[in-house]
């Protein structure tokens, strides 16, 4: 888990409590002066589908999917073609560990406040992601990219990571 506070948008450290009654955000960054972060644990609790795939052409695209269920959460894991004969992986997590996924995607990593497209125009090939998220009031988050990346989008790879090295598809950078 990140213990390090920082902005999701330029990755600064000076990073102060929000005044409660701005209800844009629980901090404020100095540096870029952006609100981010959630007020209510409602958001966390009402997350039912977490889906993230990550790759490019070359290498194939490896896939993350995470569903609440009564009492525990599926995750099936995709690895990129090529890496496993087998394909897809599905695993049955508790609903402790889901909560401990969703507590670093909202807030430590504040997924919530990246924007709706990171793009590189001038790279052909490369990398493209997306990161969708539903809740259970029916509303969607929908984050993604290509060639080009949030602030910290290494820092949710790397969380990531022990779970795609399961089916044999972890980073190699």
């Amino acid at each position: 888990m990140t213990n390090d506070l920082k902005c999701p948008y330029c990755g600064s450290e000076i990073v102060e409590m929000n005044d409660l009654s701005n209800e844009s955000g629980k901090y404020v960054c100095r540096t870029c002066e952006k609100t981010f972060g959630l007020r209510s644990s409602e958001w966390v609790s009402g997350c039912h589908t977490f889906y993230f795939t990550y790759g490019g052409f070359h290498g194939g695209f490896k896939t993350i999917l995470i569903e609440e269920r009564d009492g525990f959460a599926d995750m099936t894991l995709t690895p990129p073609i090529g890496i496993s004969i087998d394909g897809e992986m599905k695993l049955r997590i508790t609903l402790n560990e889901w909560q401990a996924i969703k507590d670093e995607l909202f807030n430590d990593l504040f997924v919530l406040s990246w924007d709706e497209e990171y793009t590189d125009p001038d790279i052909m090939d490369g990398t493209q992601w997306d990161l969708k998220i539903t809740f259970d009031n029916r509303k969607k988050f929908k984050t993604g990219g290509s060639n080009a990346f949030p602030e910290r989008f290494d820092e949710l790879l790397e969380y990531l990571d022990p779970y795609f090295e399961q089916v044999g598809a972890g980073e190699n950078s």
